[in-house]
C-alpha cells in the first residue's frame, strides 16, 4: 500500500511540472521577426526625379517581412536650393503587420521665375527607437530632385479704381461709392463710337473692387477690355475729381507680375458722371486696354498705344447694351 502511494505521489508531481512548463511556453509567443535577420527596406521611385511645380514625387517603400511595430519613413533634406515654400514631404508609415507605404513629396506652384529648384537629401527611418528595427547593413538612398518652373497658360487681370471726393466737409473714398463693370469686345471691327457692336461678354461684373478676370482657354485673337460705369454715388453733387482705372496683368511663373496699365487723370472719368444705374438713358464706357493672344503668348497694349484712345461714350442710336447681364 505504501509503495502504491509513493508511485501515485511521484506521478502527480510529474503532471504538475509538465503543466508549469506548458504554461511558461504559452507565455513566450513566436517572434514576428525571424531570428535570422531584420526587415530589409526597398525604395522605388514611381515618378522620376524631375517634376514641374504643382506635381508630386512618389516613392514606394516596402519591407521584406512584417513586424509588430510601426516604421516611420521621411525625407531629410541635406542640401539644394528648395525651401519649405517650394515643397512638402509628409512622413510615410508602414503600420504593424503590413509591408508597404508611399512617401509623397508635394511641390507648390509659385510666382517665382527661377528656372528650377533642387532638393538633395536621403530617405529613411530616422527615429531613434525605430531605426534599430531595420537591417543595420542597409544604407538610406541618397536622392536629388529637381523642381522646374511652372508657367501658367492663363493671364490674370485685376481692375481697380479709387480717389478722394470731397463733398462739403466730408471726404469719401471713390473705391467704395463707384462701381465699374468690365466687358470684352472683339478688336476686329471694333468701333469706339459703338462699343457694343463687337461685344462678346461681361468678364467682371460682381460689384467688387477690384474686379478680376482670367483669360483661360481663349482662342487666338485681339480683345478690347472696356469699363462700363454701373453707378456713381457722387453724380449730381457737382464734384469733378478724376477717377482713373488701373488694370494689373499677371502671368504666373513669368516676369509678367502686376504689370499696371493705368489711365491718366486727363483721360479718367469725372466723379460727377452718371452711371447706367443712376440713369438708364446714360451709357458711359471707356477703353482700358487691348490683349492679343497668339499661341501661348499674350501681348498687352494700353488704349493710347493701340491708337484706340480712351473713349468715354458710345454714340446715340447705336447697338444697344445687352439686357439682363446683372443678376
Amino acid at each position: 500500500m505504501r509503495k502504491y502511494l509513493k508511485y501515485k505521489v511521484l506521478g502527480l508531481a510529474f503532471i504538475v511540472i509538465g503543466m508549469v512548463a506548458c504554461d511558461q511556453a504559452s507565455q513566450e509567443p513566436e517572434p514576428i521577426v525571424p531570428p535570422v535577420g531584420y526587415p530589409v527596406p526597398t525604395y522605388v521611385n514611381a515618378t522620376g526625379t524631375t517634376v514641374v511645380e504643382g506635381n508630386s514625387i512618389i516613392y514606394n517603400i516596402t519591407i521584406d517581412q512584417m513586424i509588430d511595430r510601426a516604421l516611420t519613413f521621411s525625407l531629410r533634406q541635406t542640401g539644394g536650393t528648395a525651401t519649405e515654400e517650394d515643397y512638402s514631404a509628409a512622413s510615410a508609415v508602414i503600420a504593424p503587420y503590413t509591408k508597404s507605404t508611399q512617401l509623397v513629396i508635394e511641390t507648390f506652384e509659385d510666382y517665382d521665375t527661377d528656372a528650377s529648384e533642387t532638393i538633395v537629401g536621403e530617405i529613411g527611418v530616422f527615429g531613434i527607437a525605430d531605426r534599430y528595427l531595420l537591417d543595420p547593413t542597409v544604407t538610406n538612398p541618397q536622392v536629388t530632385f529637381t523642381i522646374t518652373n511652372f508657367v501658367s497658360p492663363d493671364l490674370e487681370v485685376a481692375f481697380t479704381w479709387g480717389g478722394e471726393v470731397v463733398i462739403g466737409e466730408e471726404t469719401y473714398d471713390a473705391a467704395e461709392d463707384i462701381d465699374f463693370d468690365f466687358f470684352i469686345a472683339d478688336a476686329e471691327g471694333f468701333n469706339p463710337d459703338d462699343v457694343w457692336a463687337t461685344y462678346i461678354d461681361y468678364i467682371a461684373a460682381t460689384g467688387s473692387n477690384p474686379e478680376t478676370f482670367t483669360f483661360e482657354n481663349w482662342p487666338d485673337g485681339s480683345y478690347i477690355l472696356v469699363a462700363d460705369l454701373w453707378y456713381n454715388d457722387f453724380a449730381g453733387y457737382g464734384t469733378d475729381v478724376p477717377i482713373p482705372i488701373s488694370a494689373f496683368f499677371t502671368r504666373q511663373g513669368t516676369t509678367l507680375i502686376d504689370l499696371e496699365v493705368k489711365q491718366s487723370e486727363e483721360d479718367a472719368m469725372s466723379s460727377d458722371q452718371l452711371g447706367y444705374d443712376n440713369d438708364p438713358s446714360t451709357d458711359f464706357q471707356m477703353v482700358i486696354a487691348k490683349v492679343t493672344i497668339a499661341g501661348d503668348k499674350y501681348t498687352i497694349f494700353d488704349a493710347k498705344d493701340t491708337n484706340l484712345g480712351t473713349y468715354k461714350k458710345s454714340g446715340a442710336g447705336k447697338t444697344p447694351r445687352p439686357v439682363g447681364y446683372r443678376k
